[in-house]
């Protein structure tokens, strides 16, 4: 099956979602709860500056401070992001003059992150199943909708009873509570310039940096002063939260903790297979909503198909759709054999 266009509007929320290859249990948790930014095995003070003990960055780390780079060199406008075991998801949105940065963003955090756990666990091959896949929020209410679902993925799972004790990467103490998301990084390259180990008068602490992650309110709540929007944050988790522990009372379930999934094997994966389903069009509020996103969509994609098969013919001037982007130009090679 074709991948699906992708069609990038301003300002509009888009729920993006990246799966650890066979659902691999690569995100799962091995810091330190005290410090959740390096492993259980670093020094404890590895992170301070005035020793030589070199920290190991945790998958929390990992996470953040690949988001956070690929946000420094690729600016759009993160609204959250949250991990479960074995997959990712971040919501986004872009102005139009940002708009082109959407896809080097998620390659260069898709690329740090790929590289960072394949050293961490000794994996070998492909990290990500797929390239990540973006769905747009067509109205405030599913852009609202969409944000509680990933905050609470993990307590929906049965993998933790609160958002709070989650022991994967999650931006609920930022959004809830207005806490910094500051990640650390050492800088390998400029390390290696700089004389690597055969230089003694330094070491890879010398080149440890701090980096934020900034997250933006969703647009329509822009406007909200910051206590209103932690308060709905808090109060909409925990209205989910009651609700899943009833209904777990009610069937006889227990989350299963945090401890299981310290004690998961990375490349373990879940016993039930996933069935795969098709990508959503749009997440929208209602049915009208949808209905009209889906016309709007049908209408670009038939342009964009006209203007791609111009374009492939030798019309490199052809205009393409708003938000959407030229395909690539292929040239077929055979070979002429020899009577």
């Amino acid at each position: 099956m074709a991948r699906r266009i992708r069609v990038w509007k301003p300002n509009v929320v888009y729920s993006a979602t990246i799966r650890c290859n066979d659902r691999q249990f690569l995100l799962k948790p091995d810091h330190n709860p005290k410090n959740p930014l390096i492993t259980f095995d670093s020094h404890r003070n590895s992170l301070d500056i005035r020793n030589n003990n070199i920290p190991r960055p945790s998958v929390i780390n990992i996470v953040g401070a690949a988001i956070a780079r690929a946000q420094q060199l690729h600016p759009i406008q993160v609204h959250w992001v949250e991990a479960n075991i074995n997959h990712l998801t971040v919501g986004f949105s872009a102005t139009e003059e940002l708009l082109e940065n959407i896809s080097d963003f998620f390659r260069t955090a898709d690329s740090i992150i790929a590289t960072k756990l394949n050293a961490k666990w000794q994996h070998e091959g492909h990290i990500w199943s797929s390239p990540f896949r973006p769905t747009a929020c067509t109205d405030d209410q599913a852009a609202e909708q969409q944000l509680l679902y990933c905050l609470t993925n993990p307590v929906k799972d049965g993998l933790v009873a609160t958002v709070r004790e989650s022991p994967f990467f999650t931006s609920y103490r930022a959004l809830a509570y207005g806490k910094p998301l500051r990640f650390w990084r050492i800088d390998w390259n400029a390390f290696h310039l700089a004389g690597g180990y055969r230089k003694k008068s330094h070491s890879p602490k010398d080149f440890l940096k701090w980096i934020n992650l900034e997250l933006a309110p969703l647009p329509h709540q822009a406007d909200w002063p910051d206590h209103k929007r932690q308060s709905w944050i808090r109060s909409a988790v925990a209205d989910f939260e009651r609700e899943t522990a009833d209904d777990f009372r009610s069937t006889g379930r227990k989350p299963m903790g945090v401890s299981a999934q310290y004690n998961a094997d990375p490349r373990e994966r879940p016993v039930i297979p996933k069935r795969s389903g098709r990508q959503p069009l749009c997440h929208a509020s209602s049915r009208e909503i949808h209905m009209e996103f889906r016309k709007e969509w049908r209408e670009t994609l038939r342009a964009h198909r006209e203007a791609s098969i111009e374009y492939r013919l030798g019309n490199f001037y052809r205009e393409f759709p708003e938000g959407t982007f030229r395909p690539p130009l292929t040239k077929p090679y055979g070979t002429q054999l020899r009577l």
